[in-house]
């Protein structure tokens, strides 16, 4: 992520690729339920894998006194990368930038994406809230307030619309969880953190693989869009959507 970033020279806790248990003490799992609220699971800079603990809390439930929450039967949670081909999407109301009108230049972002379907006057319908602890927005918030409040830039022209319009890939929480991984490298450049890194353990998976740069992580698969791409809701990367396919899945449209 482009803003925010501060040098360090914190240490990460991955391993040569070795994996560790979400339900280990410093795992990124257990610290989610542990975590005191939702939105103190943020750490700047590292939006995938806060939106990766925000599911994992959301599904395995927060710890509380002698209970756990359990997610409801009716609701399901996606995760959603937002970027474009360009790697150049700009987004309102984001706290990265100096006035909330003042558009943020991410080259990607993540949110979680709540849906639950309701009965209304005897029609099932879908309500949506979005999760995005990066926003001036209240959290969590519907996504017609989410679309309007963050996506309501006028282009000066078609190239600017091809340039800046922003894509959308929509995973299955479940499937974010079991597939994503990475060593945080995509954070050091010359030996210094560009973002300070979260203090538990780096999110692993069993059957990681180094990437093209070498290092242990898929995040770019996740991060690249193209109108091009070919997923479905079952896939383990899920879709890749417009801004108007986005809110005809969630019942906007």
């Amino acid at each position: 992520m482009l803003f925010e970033r501060r040098k360090s020279s914190l240490k990460t806790s991955f391993n040569n690729g070795s994996t560790n248990s979400h339900d280990d003490k410093n795992s990124a799992g257990a610290t989610a339920r542990s975590c005191s609220s939702d939105k103190n699971l943020r750490t700047a800079c590292y939006c995938e894998e806060n939106v990766w603990r925000l599911a994992y809390r959301r599904i395995m439930g927060a710890l509380g006194v002698g209970q756990t929450n359990d997610a409801k039967e009716n609701e399901e949670y996606y995760v959603v990368f937002v970027s474009n081909e360009g790697r150049v999407c700009p987004m309102l109301n984001q706290i990265a930038s100096k006035h909330p009108l003042e558009p943020c230049f991410w080259d990607y972002h993540v949110v979680l994406i709540q849906s639950t379907k309701v009965v209304k006057k005897g029609k099932q319908i879908i309500q949506a809230q979005v999760l995005d602890m990066d926003t001036h927005l209240p959290f969590p918030c519907t996504l017609e307030q989410y679309i309007d409040g963050t996506y309501s830039l006028e282009f000066l022209d078609e190239k600017d619309v091809k340039t800046f319009s922003p894509l959308f890939r929509v995973v299955r929480a479940e499937l974010y969880l079991e597939n994503f991984y990475s060593d945080r490298m995509h954070m050091m450049e010359d030996g210094q953190w560009l973002a300070t890194p979260p203090s538990y353990d780096c999110i692993t998976t069993p059957n990681m693989k180094k990437n093209k740069k070498g290092h242990f992580s898929n995040l770019d698969d996740y991060v690249a869009m193209s109108r091009k791409s070919k997923g479905d809701d079952t896939s383990k990367l899920g879709e890749v959507l417009t801004l108007e396919q986005l809110k005809s899945k969630f019942g906007l449209g």
